[in-house]
């Protein structure tokens, strides 16, 4: 009997490409003798998975929702790995995923693994400062998705959005999700292309530009660091439990959060600072603080709200479900202050 066909998104991406390395390599029998796909946009990148025996499939892009969707029908497992924020992408992929369940009538569960990120949780106070939230938000304890909702009706925002309709379209169609919000994701990758993280790098070349590194406002709010390697574990334990057929504890709607230490986004900047100025490629020790505005203008298109949550806003969380799951972080502090070294010199 053929074992479970699990679709990879996102695999030339940071995560992604992660993620899908481990898989390969598992120690979990079920996840490294599983047989895996991977959706691309590019031939180049179709060719080099396919010689390693993975099956590529190419399409332009996410937006692309009726192909998404019959490709979806034809698997048993997705591994949603690419943009958060594709809502009309991730919903194509669990109605397809129902799809394939309808037309195969085998009764066997299909399952839809989604990355996310904690910045859908942040606070706003910087622009307003009777929103500061100093909460640490668990996955078991806490009702995750009320809180959303909530946030939501405030101010709607692409991947919280995004986050919520996974959870609904997947009680509508009987497919089982899972919603994984990162934290700040650090470290070298070990997939085949991007291996660079996204949030540090992007404040690393902002200070180059300025000369100084920066933080917004105050710089007080706090996030949970993880290292992508233990994200990537993460995944692999999941799914090897899923694939096994065993139980995955929930809070009260699958929600799972992954984190291990943490630093004020001011605390970053100042590690910055002290790794630039001795490459010589900072102009001081000293990180400086700028406004909101002037800091969506230089990191995030002018959106305000995005640079406020994902660059400044206080987003704390403890991974219950991850730990109870018997997951642990294996990096320390010593490879996360490694790890601003490593992308300035990248």
């Amino acid at each position: 009997m053929a074992g479970p066909k699990i679709l990879i998104t996102g695999a030339s991406g940071y995560v992604g490409g992660t993620v899908l390395s481990q898989f390969l390599a598992s120690s979990i029998t079920e996840v490294h003798n599983a047989s895996f796909s991977v959706l691309v946009r590019k031939q180049e990148q179709a060719d080099r998975y396919g010689s390693q025996g993975i099956t590529p499939y190419l399409l332009s892009g996410l937006e692309d929702t009726e192909a998404i969707r019959q490709l979806a029908s034809q698997f048993d497992i997705i591994v949603h790995l690419a943009d958060s924020s594709s809502l009309a992408a991730s919903e194509a992929m669990i109605y397809g995923l129902r799809d394939g369940a309808q037309k195969g009538g085998d009764g066997v569960k299909r399952h839809f693994i989604h990355l996310s990120g904690t910045s859908s949780l942040g606070d706003l106070r910087n622009s307003k400062p009777s929103t500061t939230v100093s909460h640490e938000f668990s996955d078991k304890r806490d009702d995750i998705y009320s809180y959303m909702k909530w946030l939501e009706s405030i101010k709607p925002y692409r991947q919280r959005t995004t986050d919520l309709r996974v959870i609904d379209a997947g009680e509508e169609t009987d497919v089982k999700t899972y919603v994984v919000k990162a934290p700040r994701i650090y470290g070298r990758g070990t997939g085949l292309y991007n291996q660079k993280s996204v949030q540090i790098p992007i404040l690393i070349r902002g200070a180059i530009a300025a000369g100084k590194a920066e933080y917004i406002g105050p710089g007080t709010g706090i996030w949970d660091d993880v290292h992508v390697a233990d994200v990537a574990t993460f995944f692999e334990l999941l799914l090897g439990k899923i694939l096994k057929n065993e139980h995955v504890p929930t809070g009260p709607k699958p929600f799972f959060f992954i984190q291990s230490i943490r630093h004020s986004w001011k605390e970053v900047a100042e590690g910055l600072a002290v790794v630039g100025a001795k490459k010589g490629l900072l102009q001081s020790t000293k990180a400086q603080s700028i406004g909101l505005l002037e800091a969506a203008e230089k990191y995030t298109g002018g959106d305000a709200y995005l640079a406020e949550v994902g660059l400044a806003s206080n987003s704390v969380t403890k991974a219950d479900l991850a730990h109870e799951m018997g997951w642990t972080s294996r990096r320390t502090e010593a490879d996360f202050q490694q790890s601003l070294v490593d992308d300035f010199v990248a």
